[in-house]
């Protein structure tokens, strides 16, 4: 892998960074989680990944002659911006609504969404599920197929761990904290910083996601109309 390459890949996840991971975990925390509780949802999350990441790989080199056209191509790379970029502004316009409507108290449902008593077991399959968010990112999907390209069996782990705790660094904090025994400090310190400024951390949130949206949904249409390269496709070419 060339150093743009690199930079490319640890870019991807330093962008995509999963913040609901610590989120999920916090709120683990609150409800009374201990280390073992964490592990397990940490452990379920990993399982699925790395199950995905093996399978992935091979079925990536397999469908490589099918998708060398379509990467070639600027239309259909131009026409996946404009999707991804619809996407991101519909998410944006989400998260804008929400700030804008008046804080209300949790009801009945969000006081069930995380149980008093917290089981192994479902954490386990909770973190399993959770994996899902990853899989869903396509990012995940470009970092596997850039990392493929490494000859190097030993490198081509090295950069699929580097990108899985880059890419999960809160919930790898909320791990490391809980096992140092300051996690009661980290939940308090956090819930003091967010807790004030929650309305404007969510429109901070939606304008990033609208700006980042607008700026991929134009740049597929530009690539669409005229001969421009496509953002997605440089990077893709950075292998």
């Amino acid at each position: 892998m060339t150093l743009p390459g690199l930079l490319a890949f640890l870019g991807l996840a330093v962008v995509t960074v999963d913040v609901l991971g610590g989120v999920l975990a916090m709120g683990m925390l609150l409800r009374g989680a201990t280390v073992r509780h964490l592990l397990a949802f940490a452990t379920g999350y990993t399982v699925i990944v790395t199950a995905a990441t093996v399978v992935l790989h091979p079925l990536l080199r397999w469908l490589g002659g099918w998708l060398r056209p379509v990467l070639a191509s600027n239309d259909a790379i131009g026409a996946v911006e404009v999707v991804v970029g619809l996407a991101l502004v519909g998410v944006g316009v989400h998260q804008l609504r929400a700030s804008l409507k008046p804080r209300r108290e949790h009801g009945p449902l969000e006081d069930r969404v995380m149980p008093t008593r917290l089981a192994t077991v479902p954490l386990l399959l909770g973190g399993a599920l959770f994996a899902g968010t990853t899989l869903a990112d396509p990012a995940f999907t470009i970092a596997v197929g850039m990392a493929s390209q490494e000859p190097h069996l030993s490198l081509r782990i090295l950069l699929l761990v580097v990108w899985n705790l880059v890419y999960q660094t809160p919930l790898l904090a909320v791990l490391i904290a809980a096992a140092a025994g300051r996690h009661e400090q980290l939940v308090a310190r956090v819930l003091e910083l967010v807790t004030p400024h929650k309305k404007l951390l969510q429109r901070l949130l939606a304008a990033v996601l609208l700006a980042a949206g607008l700026a991929v949904l134009a740049d597929g249409v530009v690539a669409l109309l005229t001969q421009h390269v496509p953002w997605l496709r440089q990077l893709l070419l950075l292998r």
